[in-house]
């Protein structure tokens, strides 16, 4: 019993090393890849340095490392696996009465805890730093003169007032804290026969919906009737709800595990579609379940190496699973999100699916 455990033990952190080189690699691969593409849309901006550039890319890398996650468990359990292998460790250790369960209970444990924090940890951390890159994103392009890179990013909101409607256009939103940039109200009054007619409008570089109010910094109001206005700060009264407005603007990926709750309940009451939420709700509970798939499939494809050989082959076949697994989740998402499946299946099918396959291929392996 005692030899178990340590052998136990020692499988466990030879597999955890191995996660942290597999994510150590794929992290450092992420980070110059995203630092070469920052620095060629930065271009345009003469102002920006490369350290500025460099700070962007580390605020982006925990985005990048939570969505490589099942990848890097894959192929650091297959290291792993690989490295025992060519050093004769798991024919010791089937000699030494382990049997297959016991090689991949640690893979998955390492796989359920790294997915735990990912879920749990990681995931606010990424959200957080990824609202803090697109602000810091904005303020550098708001420096610079690419007015290319945010033309097709405008977005367009309209509210109703008692004098008629109001349209708002912002060149960049930030969802994380209902903040726009570079922004227009147009303000339209209703004729008698319904056409809308525009009397005048107001500028801004800035504006952060409040509760009840949005206030506006750098403000011009331009009207037909008087002369231009400057408004260092400025309130306008709305009674649309940060929720209400921005509910069609936000992405899914910049809400973490603990505001999705209350973002779904807020769509609700406003009157929008929660179907995209309850996905990305999903999609993080299921992350180690997902990861712990990704082990199964590391371990037992490296099962064979002691057996049959062919190491080319059965990494070539790890890695096909771990993309299959991987696409297949991304079309089951997809019909999810088309609303042909419910969120449940579209993203528990695929991980729950490869977890039992995997099972019963240690089955099969270990008992014939």
């Amino acid at each position: 019993m005692i030899h178990t455990r340590l052998l136990f033990s020692y499988l466990f952190h030879e597999v955890f090393k191995g996660v942290l080189l597999a994510a150590s690699i794929i992290g450092s691969l992420v980070l110059v890849v995203d630092y070469v593409e920052l620095s060629r849309r930065m271009d345009a901006q003469p102002t920006v340095t490369s350290l500025q550039v460099l700070h962007l890319t580390f605020l982006k890398l925990p985005v990048m490392i939570e969505q490589t996650l099942p990848f890097i468990v894959l192929f650091g359990v297959m290291w792993v696996m690989f490295k025992l292998n060519r050093r004769n460790e798991l024919v010791a250790l089937r000699a030494a009465t382990m049997s297959a369960w016991q090689f991949a209970l640690p893979s998955v444990l390492v796989a359920l805890c790294l997915g735990i924090f990912g879920m749990l940890a990681l995931n606010p951390l990424a959200t957080n730093m990824s609202g803090q890159f697109e602000r810091e994103r904005v303020l550098l392009q708001q420096t610079g003169i690419d007015n290319d890179e945010t033309a097709h990013k405008a977005m367009w909101f309209r509210e109703a007032v008692d004098e008629g409607i109001v349209l708002i256009r912002a060149d960049n939103v930030i969802a994380q804290t209902a903040t726009l940039y570079k922004l227009t109200f147009f303000y339209y009054t209703l004729q008698t026969d319904g056409t809308p007619v525009m009397h005048h409008s107001i500028n801004a570089e800035r504006a952060v919906l409040q509760p009840g109010f949005w206030q506006l910094e750098n403000a011009t109001d331009l009207s037909r009737d008087a002369a231009p206005r400057h408004y260092d700060n400025l309130a306008l009264p709305t009674k649309i709800s940060p929720s209400a407005l921005l509910g069609d603007s936000v992405r899914t990926a910049s809400l973490s595990i603990y505001a999705l709750p209350g973002m779904i309940d807020e769509s609700k009451k406003a009157g929008f579609g929660t179907r995209r939420y309850q996905l990305q709700m999903h999609q993080l509970l299921s992350l180690p379940l997902t990861l712990a798939a990704m082990a199964l499939i590391g371990s037992t494809f490296s099962f064979n190496l002691v057996r049959l050989g062919g190491t080319v082959r059965l990494a070539l076949t790890a890695g096909s699973a771990g993309f299959a697994l991987y696409f297949a989740s991304d079309l089951l998402h997809a019909l999810g999100a088309t609303q042909v499946l419910p969120p449940l299946v579209a993203i528990w099918a695929a991980p729950v699916f490869v977890f039992v396959a995997s099972l019963a291929r240690i089955t099969v392996l270990e008992d014939g």
